[in-house]
């Protein structure tokens, strides 16, 4: 009985240990040349995206993407940063959004739209939920089809960064 409760200690644990390992932030000096994301009063308001020009134990150089000049700043001034490490995309959860609005979509509209088919011989009549549901299969496919088609796009996966104590 003990190694039962055991096992399942380590069934639930490990999963979490494993998540908690896998979002590491890079050490801080970030190396130059580095695409980053700051938040730093500053630049201003917002995030602004760039390169690190130089960083040391207390200051970074940043180059904004907007801009050709390079600003320093000291690590008080650095409220959050972020790396980029490479690209996603949302090819999946598009095509599960698009499952749903187009399935889900197309079913109630059948319904609401619905009439009994009048001197159809050899029609194909569910009824008004067989055909909703017949017809939202295909509109759930067609949707998955087009929000897969729309999170082929890449976007940047970001990583924050531990700023050395202030």
């Amino acid at each position: 009985m003990r190694f039962v409760r055991m096992l399942c200690v380590a069934a639930i644990a490990a999963p979490t240990l494993s998540a908690a390992q896998t979002v590491q932030a890079r050490d801080w000096p970030i190396a130059p040349g580095s695409r980053v994301r700051i938040s730093s009063r500053v630049l201003g308001e917002g995030n602004q995206t760039g390169s690190v020009v130089s960083a040391t134990s207390d200051t970074l150089v940043f180059r904004s993407a907007k801009q050709s000049i390079s600003t320093a700043i000291s690590t008080p001034n650095i409220a959050r940063i972020e790396v980029a490490r490479g690209t996603h995309s949302t090819k999946a959860k598009g095509a599960l959004v698009g499952l749903l609005i187009g399935g889900l979509g197309t079913a109630a509209l059948v319904a609401a739209t619905w009439t009994p088919p009048k001197n159809c011989f050899g029609c194909l009549d569910f009824g008004r939920g067989g055909d909703a549901a017949f017809l939202g299969v295909f509109g759930g496919l067609g949707g998955a089809i087009v929000g897969a088609l729309v999170g082929m796009r890449e976007t940047d996966t970001w990583v924050p960064v531990a700023v050395p104590a202030r």
